[in-house]
């Protein structure tokens, strides 16, 4: 049984055991709380008794009959008043004529006659009336709150695999979108190079296999993760030329098996090298990551080369992969900063992940 079975059934336990333990109290009070060496008087006892127990009827035929057939239901309201206005009629029937059952227990305004303020049998019928109410009010609040939760339960499924169906259709969107960059870069090698072509598509195959096996999963080992980015910059370093500086460091403790989301910081890299390489000038292209158990910082850093009029490729897909894997991923846990900087001289990303959520300022 998993931990999703498990909870619906203690909690059901838990309110039987609630509504176990409450009505055991009030039915067995006058036993408990009796004068020291006075006798039960069963006869006064079981008298005593028929409030509480139509209390205790009122309550759950409303819980589990009026309230979701007339109440909870359109059109209806109206007999969810009419029925319950006779239920009680019947208890003041049942209390005019409890001297059947109990002789020696007439109606209590016959033995309350001279009482001031109210008329001895309006006192009663009032009182009767106040706790049915409340019986009744209470079996609407215990109802109307448990469906609330039972709706906010649905509401939060239906957000969780939403929000994971979107999460996989980001992976399928990134899959094709990293290939199609990779096989154009490998394309454009392949016209100069056929050796370092030769290379790339084995690097290619190794990504590709990262990408198949270790992609489904929510979370991978950080060590796998950089392995993955250390071969894609190997492959897209291939196809550059002496002037593009490529800086790469990794600071992350491999034995402590750091989780992360896969794929997360791969947009930004290809960004890197696709925007950041100007083909007139020395260019560069600065990669770190730091980690330890609590805390990742990435960077990214390249030159700024805005595209030209005439550049009509598409793009802008993989910042917004970016931004929604770390909204699924890293809710309320992540900062993420990039744009121009250095006088426009630079284009800067910087992702910081922490495994407790960020204080709101």
């Amino acid at each position: 049984m998993s931990n999703q079975q498990r909870k619906p059934l203690l909690e059901c336990f838990i309110e039987v055991v609630v509504h176990v333990l409450t009505w055991c109290y009030i039915f067995l009070s006058p036993l408990i709380f009796k004068h020291s060496g006075e006798s039960i008087n069963w006869d006064h006892y079981l008298h005593g008794s028929i409030l509480p127990l139509t209390i205790c009827v009122a309550f759950y035929l409303n819980y589990f009959v009026l309230i979701p057939r007339f109440l909870l239901t359109k059109g209806k309201l109206k007999w969810f008043f009419i029925v319950n206005l006779i239920i009680f009629a019947l208890y003041q029937i049942g209390v005019e004529y409890q001297s059947l059952w109990f002789p020696s227990h007439p109606p209590m305004h016959k033995r309350m006659l001279g009482r001031p303020m109210l008329p001895p049998k309006s006192y009663f019928v009032i009182r009767g009336l106040l706790f049915y109410i409340f019986s009744v009010g209470a079996s609407v609040a215990l109802k109307l709150s448990l469906r609330w939760r039972q709706s906010e339960q649905a509401r939060a499924e239906a957000e969780l695999g939403r929000s994971q169906a979107e999460l996989k259709n980001l992976k399928n969107q990134i899959n094709p979108h990293f290939l199609l960059n990779t096989l154009n870069n490998i394309y454009a090698l392949t016209a100069f190079d056929q050796v370092k072509a030769q290379q790339a598509i084995q690097e290619l195959s190794s990504l590709l296999r990262y990408m198949l096996y270790e992609n489904q999963s929510d979370r991978v080992s950080l060590d796998k993760e950089v392995e993955f980015l250390k071969s894609y910059i190997a492959l897209m370093k291939l196809r550059l030329y002496n002037d593009v500086e490529v800086k790469a460091e990794f600071d992350y403790p491999e034995s402590q098996n750091v989780p992360v989301a896969p794929l997360i910081f791969i947009s930004l890299v290809e960004n890197a090298f696709k925007h950041g390489v100007c083909s007139t000038g020395n260019s560069f292209i600065h990669i770190s990551l730091k980690a330890n158990a609590h805390h990742l910082v990435f960077k990214c850093e390249n030159s700024n080369t805005p595209k030209n009029e005439s550049d009509k490729a598409p793009g802008g897909i993989g910042l917004k992969q970016v931004a929604s894997r770390l909204q699924f991923a890293y809710l309320g846990r992540y900062k993420w900063k990039y744009g121009a900087i250095d006088g426009g001289k630079t284009y800067s990303s910087v992702i910081e992940i922490f495994d407790t959520p960020i204080e709101k300022n």
